[in-house]
Order: C-alpha cells, then sequence, then structure tokens
C-alpha cells in the first residue's frame, strides 16, 4: 500500500511496556514454532495443527494474532482449518505455518516451510536465505526498494522467483499491515525503514509464475464495519470487535457466538462489508511455494529479531 505524497507518517518511541508485549509475543511464536517443526508429518489432520498452534501461543500468556495459518504446495497463504475441516497433510508436501501473537495489540508474526521431500529443500532454502540477507542489510534510513531488490536477487540465484505481489509489512498495535511494506521485488517507494519501527519480513519463493490470484474460498476474517448490519448482526459484530480488534479471526473462534452456521454467517457478513474476508491464495502457475519470516524491531543502532529460533 502507497500513502499519497502529501501524508506525512510521524513515529513515537516505542515504550518499555511495549517492548516488553512485543518480546515476550517474540517469544510465544518463536517457542511455539520451534515445537511444531518437529510435529508436522504426513496424514496429520490441519485442524489439529492450527489448534495445536494457537493453543500453545495462549498457554504463554498470549492471544493469537490471527488464525494459524497452513498452507501446502501451491497454495501462498490464508488458509486456516475451519470448523469440521477433514483436510491432512499431503505425501511429500511443502508445509507452510504462519503464526503471530499479541499481546495487548502488540504483534510477533513468522512463519517456518517444512519440506516433507528433500527436492523442495533448495525453494525452501531460497526464502530462508533471502530473509537472512534482509535482516542482515536493515538499518534506519535504508530504502524499502533497495530491500525488495535484495530479496529478489537473493531468490532469483536460487533459480526460484519471488512472488512479487506478496510482501511483508509495518506491525502496529492490533494491526497486522501498516502504512509500509516491504516488498519481494524492487519497487518505486518514497519510504525507508526508521528507527523504532516493527517489521514482519517475509520472503516468497516460488518455482511458478512469481504471482498470487484469490481462490474462492474464505476461512479467514477482520472487523469492518457495522453500517449495513441487522440488529442482531451488530451485537455479534460488537462481540467480535470486543475479541479481536481489528485483527483477523476464522469460525473456530467464535462458534460460541454463531452456533449454528458459523462459516455461512461470517461469509454472509463479509459480503455486506461487516467484515473484510481473506481469500485464500493461491500460485498463478500452480507452482510450489516457499515462505521464511521473522518479525524484526528496528532500534536506532541495532536490529533486534524477536521470533529468533
Amino acid at each position: 500500500m502507497l500513502l499519497p505524497q502529501n501524508v506525512v507518517v510521524v513515529y513515537v518511541l516505542l515504550s518499555d511496556e511495549e517492548l516488553r508485549c512485543l518480546r515476550k509475543a517474540g517469544k510465544a511464536v518463536s517457542s511455539t514454532l520451534k515445537t511444531i517443526m518437529y510435529k508436522v508429518h504426513e496424514g496429520m489432520p490441519l485442524i489439529e495443527l492450527c489448534e495445536l498452534a494457537e493453543s500453545s501461543i495462549r498457554s504463554m500468556g498470549c492471544e493469537p494474532a490471527f488464525p494459524c495459518n497452513v498452507s501446502i504446495d501451491n497454495v501462498a497463504a490464508h488458509y486456516t482449518s475451519r470448523i469440521g475441516d477433514t483436510s491432512t497433510i499431503p505425501p511429500r508436501g511443502l508445509v507452510k505455518v504462519d503464526i503471530g501473537a499479541h499481546v495487548n495489540g502488540f504483534i510477533a508474526d513468522a512463519a517456518i516451510t517444512i519440506a516433507l521431500s528433500d527436492e523442495h529443500e533448495p525453494l525452501v532454502r531460497a526464502a530462508e536465505k533471502a530473509l537472512d540477507v534482509v535482516i542482515n542489510n536493515l538499518r534506519p534510513g535504508v530504502k524499502i526498494s533497495f530491500l525488495g531488490s535484495l530479496i529478489e536477487s537473493t531468490i532469483k540465484s536460487f533459480g526460484f522467483r519471488p512472488i512479487r505481489n506478496l510482501s511483508g509489512h509495518m506491525l502496529r498495535q492490533y494491526t497486522l499491515h501498516g502504512e509500509k511494506n516491504i516488498p519481494n521485488v524492487p519497487i518505486e517507494s518514497r519510504f525507508s525503514i526508521e528507527a523504532h519501527e516493527v517489521y514482519a519480513i517475509e520472503p516468497f519463493a516460488t518455482n511458478g509464475a512469481g504471482f498470487v490470484i484469490d481462490s474462492p474460498e474464505v476461512y479467514i476474517f477482520r472487523y469492518m464495519s457495522p453500517k449495513k448490519a441487522k440488529k442482531d448482526e451488530r451485537e455479534i459484530l460488537r462481540i467480535i470487535w470486543d475479541r479481536f480488534k481489528s485483527l483477523p479471526f476464522c469460525d473456530r473462534w467464535v462458534h460460541d457466538i454463531i452456533p449454528s452456521e458459523t462459516l455461512t454467517k461470517l461469509l454472509e457478513l463479509s459480503f455486506k462489508g461487516s467484515l473484510h474476508g481473506y481469500h485464500v491464495l493461491i500460485e498463478k502457475g500452480k507452482g510450489l511455494v516457499a515462505q521464511a519470516e521473522h518479525t524484526v524491531i528496528i532500534h536506532e543502532d541495532s536490529v533486534e529479531v524477536t521470533t529468533s529460533f
């Protein structure tokens, strides 16, 4: 997302309490991913994996910042298990697990890719190397376009393509996608990295077309507006706002307030504009997709990776 040229973005120092929250969330994400990477296996139900990750985050005194994403093979992002999901991890699958945690709205977001076949390891390494290269070049004043060029050149050096319409993103309190994005390719941007900002850096690599498209499936939602909702729907939306603010959620998390046809009701609310629905994203050329992601805090003289493990 690019801001108009006349928009001025003002940043403030992160307080000690905000830093504490960011680090606590980062520790929960790191610990959860370390556990999950050894549990993923062929035949594992996706809903078991999602609930394992989300329960782990809650057990460490945090809340999930969004539903656990489990995106397999040519699925790039935004797949989470719905109520009653019977999907399982396929043989030789390329499994991306993307999770987030928050403490009082201060977010950590990270992802790993687990290859159940050795043939997919080069693609995983391409995404991981691009992430490392960007983190090693982060500092106040660095141009965002330069970071995009680093990601692109690193992934291409492995013989793959970056996904050009996915990007890393600034994190703000209760906001997953702030004013600035970190692209996977060089773009024209007036923005630079500044001290006291927080980012989720997430290169995506593929052996496909390098572009994602929406699938018809929608399983993740975010609060938007109650304006067009009916009276009973407004009460549901009020509870959703109280629970999640502007952070994403899924039908599994609101079954208690919408006990019947939960997903159908959420889709209805998204058609009205009361909720935003995130389409499952798939690689346009049906290529395999690998992802690597960490959350970083930009200090004046250093970069802190809150989700390292």
